[in-house]
């Protein structure tokens, strides 16, 4: 039970997290998508502004989500960039098959693509990336 509640704490953190997040990367999407290159050219956006909010993740993650004070390891990360670039594609995928598949409006498929992503980034984050010996963050 103890584990569950660690779980749950720690998800709503990163969640709090996410939501920084969420605003600095749909805040740099949509300033670069008012220059007509990155609107014709807009999943190149993504992977800009996806990075500016990866940036404010790694360290209030690591820090507070996960409460790791120790120096971040070159193998922890690496599986830090490996979850973030699953998840960057996972949102990539989505956003461009809502987008041109369905021809929905860029910045709803931006929203819905980011919730995607947030499930692939937390479980990878847990498991991987900020895991204790134990295997528990």
């Amino acid at each position: 039970m103890e584990k569950l509640r660690e779980w749950f704490l720690q998800a709503v953190k990163f969640g709090l997290v996410g939501v920084l997040n969420t605003a600095i990367d749909y805040s740099a999407f949509w300033l670069l998508t008012l220059l007509p290159f990155f609107k014709a050219n807009y999943l190149l956006a993504q992977v800009i502004s996806y990075g500016l909010g990866l940036c404010n993740s790694l360290f209030f993650n690591k820090r507070w989500t996960f409460a790791q004070k120790s120096k971040m390891s070159g193998a922890q990360l690496a599986g830090f960039l490996a979850v973030n670039l699953a998840a960057l594609g996972v949102s990539s995928g989505v956003m461009y098959l809502l987008r041109e598949g369905l021809f929905m409006n860029l910045y709803g498929a931006k929203l819905i693509a980011t919730v995607f992503s947030m499930g692939v980034n937390f479980v990878g984050s847990k498991l991987l990336v900020f895991k204790t010996k134990e295997g528990a963050a």
